[in-house]
């Protein structure tokens, strides 16, 4: 009989509580753990979903038997705190990004991508990044198609994250406040971070659907008159609220990406064009399950919703956010760690993901300069 797999959660804050029931619900997992420095957070999602087994600091649930741990804190500890867990023996999912840097090189970002990935190596563990993007309907579709050969060879794909930071659906301020605990005053005052700094959303797109990666880069940079959030007295001085880099990717395609936190969009994810040279996707950005799939004679109209990957019954009542991937990144990492393999979404992969945007912004800081992108290869 396959051994169930025993999971604790870290992190019960505002995103990582949404995680909880699908991994309880999913039937590969066993005892289901959780754990948060904050007693209040823990106690009451404790008695909402019914757990009796709780750790209140990442050590200790690190010293139990458990199988694996999820990782739903602050950006700038994922990286750390998954090394920590893998080498206590476990498996470590980790929210996106793989680690949210604190300087406006961003060079910290690669060099924790090497030691996650170290980690992987020497503790026979598996990481996986929780990218929402890689398991959007349309990246599903669209990697579907790819795979039939129905693209033909890749042209370009054009993926987004749109992101207002001051979007009323979810105000950037106000998660830092959150996160920090720090007032808005204080947080304004800090200032801004680099929008390639978090690019997961975007950059992940073509990297899932072409199964190629990005090696260089040119990127413009956008700075708005007298902004009082992008600022060159901020924490790292950095002027740019939005970002668009051109990308070469590793098949020879072009990957073009935009992140953007000061524009007048209600938000928006993922990729919208995929351009092949027999055919190519749009996407109706007014409406996540709508799409085009074109040829050079025909237009339909198309739900990628229909070309979902299999989930189990368990799973399928609610999905959770992000288009409906929750459910899907919980199925991809328990399934890798039950059947012993990688996640897709693994360290090699997720470090891809976020040295492209370092390159990019080291480009937009010198001009749309090309930047070579860095590399560790892939999974092994």
């Amino acid at each position: 009989m396959q051994k169930k797999l025993n999971i604790g959660i870290v992190g019960l804050g505002q995103f990582g509580v949404h995680f909880v029931d699908l991994f309880q619900k999913h039937p590969d997992v066993g005892r289901v753990a959780l754990c948060d420095i904050d007693a209040g957070k823990l106690a009451r999602a404790a008695q909402r979903f019914g757990v009796r087994e709780t750790y209140d600091d990442l050590d200790s649930i690190c010293r139990s038997d458990l199988d694996a741990i999820a990782l739903f804190t602050q950006p700038w500890l994922h990286a750390p705190q998954a090394i920590r867990v893998m080498q206590s023996g476990k498996h470590a999912y980790s929210a996106v990004p793989v680690i949210m840097p604190e300087s406006g090189s961003g060079d910290e970002t690669i060099e924790w991508c090497g030691r996650v990935i170290d980690a992987c190596r020497s503790s026979g563990r598996y990481y996986m990044m929780g990218e929402t993007t890689y398991f959007r309907p349309e990246t599903m579709y669209c990697r579907a198609r790819a795979q039939a050969g129905d693209f033909g060879a890749f042209v370009m794909c054009e993926a987004e994250y749109l992101h207002d930071t001051w979007l009323p659906a979810c105000n950037l301020i106000h998660v830092q406040m959150a996160r920090t605990g720090l007032s808005e005053r204080e947080v304004l005052a800090i200032g801004g971070d680099v929008p390639m700094h978090y690019p997961t959303h975007s950059t992940a797109a073509p990297i899932a659907i072409m199964g190629a990666h990005m090696t260089e880069v040119s990127c413009m940079g956008y700075a708005h008159r007298n902004d009082e959030f992008w600022r060159t007295d901020s924490r790292i001085g950095n002027l740019f609220s939005n970002e668009i880099a051109q990308f070469r990717m590793s098949n020879g395609a072009v990957a073009r990406i935009t992140e953007g936190r000061r524009v007048g969009h209600v938000g928006h994810e993922g990729a919208v064009r995929v351009l092949g040279t027999e055919a190519s996707f749009e996407r109706d950005t007014s409406d996540e399950y709508v799409g085009m799939w074109i040829t050079k004679t025909t237009s339909e109209r198309v739900d990628p919703r229909a070309w979902r990957e299999p989930l189990p019954i368990e799973l399928m009542g609610d999905l959770g956010g992000h288009g409906g991937s929750h459910a899907y990144l919980v199925h991809e990492f328990v399934r890798a760690c039950v059947e012993g393999r990688q996640p897709r979404v693994n360290a090699w992969q997720a470090a891809r993901t976020v040295a492209a945007g370092v390159a990019a912004h080291k480009s937009a800081l010198r001009g749309g300069e090309l930047v070579k992108v860095v590399d560790f290869g892939d999974s092994r």
